[in-house]
């Protein structure tokens, strides 16, 4: 199924959701961004371009099923001032503004999206992590296993101590999309239909998080 034909079934069956997770707030974090381009292939394939393409894809089903969707960039930027020049200080400050946003406003989770690169061009896979916030596991173990589902990759979930994980006071995951050293998944992640499979075995585990906490009177 090519990638229009998937993002219309798809779209259309995020209405069956809208119970789940309408009126929730969620901040989709797209790592990186302006002088910080994260991983890359190349210095051709950027990992700050990829994961906008992927958490915009995330958003449009997210909303489409009612949910509030903050998202940390909409563009190719980081959120630190121009006058600050030293790329570790704006990189500081980039990221504690992506928690600020994220707790000022109250969102129910947290979802920063990456990919990942490694010296050794044979590992691959989508790599989920998770805070200590409570809930945190639940939704990180439920987005593995719609990847499972819908890409074939599932692996344990595990904790990390990163920065936006650590600060925020949400439920928080942070998901790392595949490996750019990877020969077949850079392919992979470059393409529509993949893009839109990521993100659509994302939006699953969110809604069957929120399902399940709907349920419990959460």
């Amino acid at each position: 199924m090519g990638a229009a034909a998937f993002r219309a079934r798809s779209t259309e069956a995020t209405g069956w959701y809208a119970t789940a997770i309408a009126g929730r707030t969620i901040v989709l974090d797209p790592g990186h961004g302006g002088v910080d381009p994260g991983a890359h292939y190349r210095e051709e394939i950027l990992e700050k371009d990829l994961v906008l393409q992927i958490a915009g894809r995330l958003k449009r089903f997210l909303e489409n099923a009612g949910a509030t969707v903050i998202m940390t960039r909409t563009g190719d930027y980081d959120l630190a001032p121009p006058e600050i020049k030293s790329l570790a200080a704006r990189k500081r400050y980039d990221l504690r503004a992506r928690v600020e946003l994220a707790n000022c406003a109250g969102a129910d989770i947290f979802l920063s999206i990456h990919v990942n690169t490694s010296r050794d061009p044979g590992k691959a896979g989508v790599h989920v992590y998770y805070s200590e916030k409570p809930g945190s596991d639940v939704l990180a173990r439920y987005i593995e296993e719609e990847m499972w589902r819908y890409i074939g990759k599932e692996r344990m979930p595990l904790p990390g101590r990163y920065f936006v994980l650590r600060e925020t006071r949400m439920p928080a995951v942070l998901v790392e999309a595949g490996f750019l050293s990877n020969p077949r998944e850079k392919a992979l992640l470059c393409d529509g239909t993949y893009q839109e499979r990521l993100s659509w075995a994302i939006f699953r585990g969110v809604v069957r998080y929120f399902g399940e906490a709907s349920s419990s009177g959460m």
